[in-house]
């Protein structure tokens, strides 16, 4: 499987656990799982792209400007799956696996590189 994928801090840890236990061969963690809580959006865009790692957020604010700057400087990033919270709200955490592992099943073996794509 290609895709790897990097959990948020707005999104359960649960959903990586749920993923893992769904999808064996599936790289994900939550950032809660990691040492990369609280970093700023363009370092941490930097660090997945370099690890290939899609990143799944809620903040359709910041993100889709930061990954803007990266492609008009040239650069690449590992992918950005944003989850529309007006169509999957932040309590419902079963909606976002099962929205989730829909993509798995369907895109899971894509390179997500410079891709985007909305829950």
């Amino acid at each position: 499987m290609t895709l790897k994928l990097l959990l948020d801090e707005h999104i359960s840890p649960d959903v990586a656990i749920a993923l893992r236990r769904q999808f064996r061969s599936l790289d994900v963690v939550g950032i809660h799982e990691t040492e990369l809580g609280g970093l700023l959006d363009p370092p941490l865009l930097e660090l997945l792209d370099a690890e290939t790692r899609t990143l799944v957020t809620r903040d359709v604010n910041t993100v889709p400007v930061h990954v803007q700057t990266r492609l008009a400087n040239g650069q690449t990033h590992g992918g950005v799956i944003y989850v529309d919270s007006r169509r999957l709200r932040q309590t419902d955490t079963c909606g976002l696996i099962r929205r989730l592992a829909d993509l798995v099943e369907k895109h899971g073996a894509e390179d997500w590189t410079c891709r985007e794509g909305w829950l």
